[in-house]
């Protein structure tokens, strides 16, 4: 098996583990490993030895979270995927928008206390994300910031 398989392989149990199909983090670790012209359906199929129907739902799938992008198709060529350019922020912002639920939920469980009970795993809840809440936004500033940077010293544009 190639070292490509095995990577292929390798993210489709990471991400089973996650709460996706493998199929999803199988078609995933293919994109990840592709060319940069990306890869088409065939292509994908044929490295995953899967059949195009449950590609066919990996690809939408991944597509519908924001991780990858169908590209322009040039001139007759079959349909190609990649992985969407900054993909990896978006889906920690969208991933981040959920966690403010559970500050949330720690906010209104603490409301909701009948007297006598222990608030400590909701003040610790509460707190943890309030913390990360408040931390993450500098952190994506400065990731985006070192990309911009590594973009002007590449010369590159976007």
């Amino acid at each position: 098996m190639s070292d490509q398989r095995r990577y292929v392989e390798r993210a489709g149990v990471m991400l089973e583990l996650l709460g996706l199909p493998r199929m999803v983090g199988r078609t995933l670790g293919g994109l990840l490993t592709a060319p940069a012209q990306g890869a088409s359906a065939a292509e994908l199929a044929e490295l995953l030895q899967a059949s195009r129907a449950s590609l066919s739902t990996a690809l939408r799938q991944l597509t519908l979270m924001g991780l990858i992008e169908q590209l322009p198709k040039a001139g007759g060529r079959e349909q190609r995927y990649r992985v969407k350019p900054g993909c990896w922020a978006t889906l920690t912002e969208q991933g981040n928008r959920k966690l403010e639920t559970f500050r949330d939920l720690a906010t209104e469980g603490l409301a909701a206390l009948p007297p006598g009970a222990d608030p400590s795993a909701l003040r610790e809840m509460e707190s943890f994300y309030a913390v990360w809440l408040e931390l993450f936004p500098q952190i994506l500033d400065e990731w985006r910031r070192a990309q911009a940077e590594k973009l002007r010293g590449e010369g590159g544009g976007t």
